[in-house]
């Protein structure tokens, strides 16, 4: 396996464990202790002074209006329509996802760039609340308080929720408070990515394609679709991708891939109903 599919994978994984990339330890207690059991008498997102995020995180594309250019990797999860689906597979335990805000993050978009000098995270947290050990900083970045989780690691309160360095939330402040101009590195692959999709990636590739897309998504009809899109696809995995279609009925999948030889781009779509999910994950291209 080579370099960038070890960055796609390793892509993947972050979007099924969420806790280890978040705190290496326990929390520092920091100031602020008073989370509570029951987030519904939690204080509002109210009692924190400045201002506030307030952005749409709804898809991958609403991430990338609040990301800086310069990203590799970026990502989004709809938690919300995972859990009691076969998608659920692709998430981690709901107690996981409730340990980082003692509330439940519904929403998830990761945005990286390969030097790992640049990373951040949304979420979109219910019920809003402060439910979580902090310390405030002395002074806001442009407006927005930033709330020490431990470390080097910082909130900023809103919605959605933003969790990063310091350096890294002050360019998505930048980019929020105009600025500085959001991503354009996706610009090209973006026009084949449809919105809606509880799971869906944005990678740069470089080997296997100089753009790359996955996603997953609930038909509502009882099948469920994988979609992945390539830019400038190296030849090897056009050759794959014809192999196995040939032979996709067999496994019972349904294979419907369309080239837009302009752009030089080919988008395929694969369908499964729910007793073949399985087999829909396994597909491998590569």
């Amino acid at each position: 396996m080579n370099q960038k599919y070890v960055a796609i994978f390793l892509a993947a994984i972050m979007l099924m464990s969420i806790a280890p990339f978040f705190f290496s330890g326990p929390l520092n207690n920091n100031g602020n202790e008073n989370t509570v059991t029951d987030p519904s008498e939690a204080p509002g997102f109210e009692t924190i002074p400045g201002t506030k995020i307030e952005h749409d995180l709804s898809s991958i594309h609403d991430g990338l209006e609040i990301t800086p250019g310069g990203v590799s990797v970026v990502s989004y999860i709809d938690y919300s329509r995972i859990y009691n689906t076969p998608l659920q597979i692709m998430a981690p335990n709901i107690t996981e996802l409730y340990s980082i805000y003692n509330s439940m993050i519904i929403h998830r978009y990761s945005a990286f760039n390969n030097t790992g000098d640049f990373g951040f995270e949304a979420h979109t947290i219910n019920p809003e609340v402060v439910n979580f050990e902090y310390m405030m900083t002395e002074n806001p970045y442009n407006g927005y308080y930033m709330l020490s989780r431990g470390g080097e690691l910082y909130n900023v309160v809103g919605t959605p929720m933003l969790f990063g360095s310091r350096d890294s939330l002050e360019k998505v402040i930048d980019v929020r408070s105009g600025t500085a101009e959001s991503s354009g590195d996706f610009d090209r692959i973006l026009p084949f990515v449809e919105p809606g999709a509880e799971y869906s990636m944005l990678v740069i590739a470089d080997e296997i394609a100089e753009q790359y897309y996955l996603e997953y998504r609930n038909m509502a009809d009882g099948n469920y679709s994988r979609t992945e899109v390539f830019v400038e696809p190296d030849q090897s995995i056009l050759d794959s991708i014809n192999v196995l279609e040939a032979n996709s009925t067999e496994r019972n999948l349904y294979y419907n891939t369309t080239t837009y030889e302009d752009e030089n781009v080919t988008k395929v779509v694969i369908t499964a109903n729910t007793s073949n999910i399985y087999s829909l994950f396994m597909e491998q291209f590569r």
